[in-house]
């Protein structure tokens, strides 16, 4: 077994030592994303980078939704042991292990591209053959020149509560008025619920006074969990995309429509930030089609 592994990482160094060329590690970091669609692989990459010290992310084709391996500590590669390695990086590797298999990627910075070498090895004794992949991956593209300011509203969801104001179901903070939900009962007590599950204690907006898009947050936190009986759809933050789709701005995920804002395209670049930055996964409903109640989560 040790013969096995000896040969196998000096098998590994000659990917990383051979046909690269030098820069700095910083050209590693970065989303990305691979430029097969279709991959049945590796889809996409998180590499973060602060001085020598590299952090990969990835996640992996699954179906509703990507599979999230996590993020481990990668080890950068420069041509010489005397070289700098921060301003002649050469390549990374980064290891992920399951309860079943551990995966080597070796990682090959080149412009706005990526070639990275997936070797898995099957350490469960199932027999099944280790296998190599090659993938190719492009940097994805951030929306710039866009700065973010929210718009929140905080109260506290331990004292909020459904009342019944001039024939209206309301939940109300004190004197406050928060949500508005019509005739529907039922809804409001259930969206109380969830707020008060998940501890939710900012209202936020974009583009008030008629909002394209709304959220909440955990005292500047995504909501994570979940709470039994909990209508959501999820998407994947690392794949979604700013797009006009018939004349009308779109954030999608592949083939998936997720959120319309007609023609307001700066609130749709500034609600494609919020949810890159509170990396929502989740958006969720109350009483759909026509929801009296919406959230994200992770």
């Amino acid at each position: 077994m040790k013969r096995f592994l000896s040969a196998t990482f000096l098998f590994i160094v000659i990917f990383v030592l051979s046909g690269v060329s030098f820069g700095s590690i910083n050209e590693f970091a970065g989303n990305w994303k691979n430029v097969d669609r279709n991959t049945r692989g590796i889809t996409t990459l998180n590499i973060h980078v602060q001085g020598k010290n590299v952090t990969v992310r990835a996640w992996g084709k699954c179906h509703p939704k990507d599979c999230d391996w996590g993020t481990v500590k990668a080890i950068a590669y420069a041509p010489s042991v005397s070289s700098d390695l921060i301003r002649s990086a050469t390549a990374l590797t980064a290891e992920f292990r399951t309860n079943f298999s551990k995966t080597t990627l070796v990682i090959k910075a080149r412009r706005n591209m990526l070639d990275v070498e997936s070797f898995t090895h099957f350490t469960d004794g199932s027999n099944r053959t280790d296998y190599y992949a090659v993938y190719k991956f492009r940097k994805a593209r951030a929306v710039s020149g866009i700065t973010v300011t929210e718009d929140c509203i905080s109260f506290n969801p331990v004292t909020a509560r459904v009342a019944h104001i001039r024939g209206r179901w309301k939940i109300v903070d004190g004197s406050k008025w928060l949500f508005d939900f019509g005739n529907k009962k039922r809804e409001a007590y259930r969206a109380l619920r969830i707020i008060k599950f998940y501890k939710m204690n900012q209202s936020c907006f974009v583009g008030r006074p008629n909002p394209s898009f709304e959220y909440m947050l955990v005292s500047g936190e995504a909501p994570t969990g979940g709470i039994r009986g909990e209508d959501c759809l999820s998407f994947n933050p690392d794949t979604i995309s700013l797009r006009r789709i018939n004349g009308r701005w779109k954030i999608v995920d592949g083939g998936h429509w997720i959120f319309d804002f007609g023609n307001k395209k700066r609130e749709a670049e500034m609600a494609f930030q919020i949810i890159k930055k509170y990396r929502f996964g989740y958006t969720c409903y109350v009483g759909r089609p026509h929801a009296s109640f919406k959230y994200l989560r992770k």
